[in-house]
């Protein structure tokens, strides 16, 4: 089994580097080993066919079903994500007075609007895109945006009250 996994490890990195930009190196020689086994098993040596010539087929599908697989998955998660964002269900959790979690109030007058629309009325992302006139893209990069602000404020005020009550 050894000798079979460093007789064929060119091959299957030859293969795998050709995808890395998908899915991780790594996975791709893990599975591109577990095509070489399938081909190792369903091999027959009567058909005057060179063992990696067949094992090249195994590898390489064994690869493309793994990317296949994480592409689903990505893109369940993003649809996922996309339902939840997007859904009726989501409570208005912020009042106007939260724009002073702001430090500064460094906010544009886009993101102020984004941050209304979205967080006060409760709006998906493509009714925001089509009230302001942007795509909705840019109307995503600037929630994410307000979720790191949001975020990054959040740990300052968790810091400074630990800090507060270790003082005391």
């Amino acid at each position: 089994m050894e000798e079979l996994y460093q007789n064929y490890l060119p091959l299957v990195k030859s293969i795998a580097f050709r995808y890395k930009h998908r899915v991780s190196f790594e996975d791709l020689i893990q599975e591109g080993f577990l095509g070489l086994l399938e081909a190792k098993e369903r091999f027959d040596s009567s058909k005057k066919v060179k063992f990696s010539t067949y094992a090249f087929y195994w590898i390489k599908k064994k690869i493309l079903e793994t990317i296949q697989k994480e592409r689903i998955q990505s893109l369940d998660s993003v649809e996922l994500n996309e339902e939840i964002l997007e859904s009726p269900i989501i409570e208005k959790t912020y009042e106007s007075e939260d724009l002073e979690i702001f430090p500064g109030k460094n906010l544009t007058s886009l993101e102020q609007k984004v941050f209304k629309l979205y967080f006060q009325e409760g709006k998906t992302l493509s009714q925001i895109a089509k009230k302001l006139g942007v795509h909705r893209e840019k109307v995503r990069q600037i929630k994410q945006l307000l979720l790191r602000k949001i975020k990054i404020n959040q740990k300052l005020t968790e810091n400074l009250y630990a800090v507060n009550r270790l003082s005391v």
